[in-house]
């Protein structure tokens, strides 16, 4: 099974379980990152004011009471009356209140469930509508978020839901950034419809700035050859923002170099889900195929690439390589002169063109495309190399005899 599908049957799997478990009661629904299983929490449900107080016990602490000086502090800033709906625009706005947020669709707690704390299991709670032990409110339509979250706040009078009193399903560490491509490809829940007002934006703007930082750091360290750190460093990309597919393409260059061709090209794969006209990774996918020996779809993908991008002088260069191991010396000739065409500084073309015309036994054709491609400071010796031990190696495997001053050219001093 490939590893799409699979993930694909992970993710579909998990739903069905939360429907299963859902269809014996009426649920309201919370997705929380984190499992909070530790101390202080042992697995709370709990409001952001009762986590003001972790280590506040006894008779004397009374949450309502808490909140209700804050209500009354709070109403020196606002011409509002209603306590629910001073109480539902502090949480709106990140203020401390006993308001617990659910919301009435399951697919949005998946989303919480799943966006952040990218190394840690998350969790959906499946939480009963009606009970004596805490109250369930509708907040005001006037706040934007409201209709897109499906919100509704919990209030209990200790602060907390414990964990023995709701249905928990578990949301696995590897299944998190799987989940969030599908909410977002299949049910349109994403970070920009969840968030979908200026408060929004600002903790978008916030995440963005901070997955854009990662990136550049990921692309410095590939520059420098550190392709484990690039790694690290577009895995947190991606755990930042998930639909960002230049991460995952530039994640499969790092796998590549480190010849792990199998996991570049799962890479180059998302990065093509997302975006399926992104023609540098399906030329980057081909170079993977390539390397595999599998030059059929590596032909494939690098026609893809041309056809998006007509003027992509890389990978008809590439191309022409995969036809050179095909056989298909002509039709090569004619990609790596339409690489020429585009880029005639292309050191790559030349070089590939030169070695094409040594098949046909085209010795000064061959020896003026090898002459200009170290002219353009190509190491055509290391190029002849990737392909054959010595020129030695060449004539055996064709049946010809390379001449005298083509094979100087291409042996080391």
């Amino acid at each position: 099974m490939n590893t799409q599908q699979d993930e694909l049957n992970r993710v579909l799997e998990k739903i069905r379980e939360i429907v299963e478990k859902s269809a014996g009661g009426d649920y309201i629904y919370r997705g929380e990152p984190e499992e909070y299983k530790g101390p202080p929490y042992h697995g709370k449900i709990s409001s952001s004011l009762y986590r003001e107080y972790p280590h506040v016990e006894g008779e004397l602490f009374d949450i309502v009471r808490a909140q209700n000086a804050i209500l009354e502090e709070a109403k020196a800033y606002t011409a509002k009356t209603d306590p629910v709906e001073i109480l539902s625009e502090l949480q709106h706005f990140g203020g401390k209140t006993n308001l617990i947020d659910f919301t009435a669709d399951y697919l949005i707690a998946l989303f919480f469930a799943c966006d952040g704390a990218h190394e840690k299991c998350g969790r959906v709670i499946l939480l009963e509508k009606e009970s004596e032990d805490y109250v369930v409110r509708r907040p005001p339509k006037t706040i934007n978020r409201v209709e897109s979250q499906k919100s509704v706040f919990v209030q209990s009078p200790k602060g907390f839901i414990e964990p023995e009193d709701v249905v928990i399903v578990s949301i696995p560490v590897g299944l998190k950034l799987p989940m969030l491509n599908h909410l977002q490809k299949y049910h349109n829940i994403s970070t920009e419809t969840i968030y979908n007002d200026l408060h929004g934006f600002i903790r978008i703007q916030d995440i963005h700035h901070r997955a854009y930082e990662a990136f550049y750091r990921g692309l410095s360290a590939a520059d420098k050859g550190d392709f484990d750190k690039a790694i690290k460093d577009f895995t947190t990309t991606i755990e930042l923002k998930p639909d960002f597919f230049g991460a995952y393409n530039n994640r499969g260059v790092a796998y590549f170099e480190k010849g792990d061709f199998d996991t570049a090209i799962d890479n180059y794969d998302k990065a093509i889900e997302i975006k399926p006209d992104y023609a540098i990774a399906y030329n980057n996918r081909g170079n993977a195929y390539f390397e595999k020996r599998d030059f059929d779809k590596a032909i494939q993908d690098l026609t893809t690439a041309i056809e998006i991008k007509p003027d992509y002088a890389k990978a008809y260069n590439n191309r022409g390589i995969a036809y050179v191991k095909k056989g298909d010396f002509d039709t090569a000739i004619q990609d790596f002169t339409t690489a020429i065409e585009i880029n005639p500084r292309l050191a790559e073309a030349y070089c590939g063109r030169g070695e094409a015309w040594m098949h046909m036994s085209e010795w000064n054709k061959a020896k003026e495309d090898l002459t200009v491609a170290k002219t353009r400071g190509l190491d055509i010796i290391a190029s002849f190399q990737n392909a054959y031990e010595n020129v030695a190696d060449f004539e055996q495997k064709n049946g010809v005899q390379v001449p005298a001053d083509i094979k100087e050219m291409l042996t080391p001093e």
